[in-house]
């Protein structure tokens, strides 16, 4: 009878313990402290270049660029870099910036095969070369292509990009169009010696 009565004890213990928990409002939270009244959350930068600060930093850095143009609805610009000329193609535009853009090149000459072409893929990063084969009474065609990401901040961060390009676009030619050495200048003839005087 004492342990019965003890368990019952007991269970009427646990019993308001557990009903006080159910009913005990939990602590009170500081609540977050509103909005400053006629405040804007920051815009974040767009990612991607305008194509006029694209422009204008391409010149900054040596090129000759030529005014946007569409070909087929694709947008690209004009540029020579080290008296080689090539496309920078604007993709994934919102009106006028774009954050998509890809250097490309192409070469035609009857020098190109398909076996430089795969070499170049095999041996060299970054720069992609597809191969276009001659069509009736024509030459072979390969053209390289770089694709670049563009972010927040500027063109100032395509340095890196425009270096490799630059470096490897000139690679790519003397690679798929190599050319002879000049010959070497001839030796000038040696000068007749003078003739003895008195004859």
């Amino acid at each position: 009878m004492k342990q019965t009565l003890v368990l019952s004890a007991c269970l009427a213990g646990l019993l308001a313990t557990s009903v006080q928990a159910q009913t005990t409002p939990p602590a009170a939270q500081t609540p977050a402290a509103p909005a400053a009244a006629g405040s804007i959350a920051p815009t974040p930068s767009p990612l991607g270049v305008s194509t006029a600060a694209l422009s204008a930093w391409l010149t900054s850095q040596g090129a000759t660029v030529a005014p946007e143009a569409s070909d087929d609805g694709r947008r690209y610009l004009r540029v020579t870099t080290d008296g080689l000329p090539w496309l920078i193609f604007l993709q994934s535009c919102e009106t006028d910036v774009c954050s998509d853009l890809q250097f490309s090149a192409a070469l035609s000459d009857a020098s190109i095969t398909l076996d430089k072409v795969n070499v170049w893929n095999r041996d060299r990063r970054f720069v992609k070369a597809i191969y276009e084969p001659a069509e009736t009474g024509g030459v072979a065609s390969a053209v390289a292509q770089f694709d670049v990401l563009v972010g927040a901040g500027g063109p100032g961060q395509l340095t890196d990009h425009l270096a490799v390009w630059r470096a490897l676009l000139a690679d790519f030619v003397r690679t798929l169009m190599p050319r002879p050495a000049p010959a070497a200048a001839p030796t000038p003839a040696p000068t007749p010696a003078a003739p003895p005087a008195g004859n």
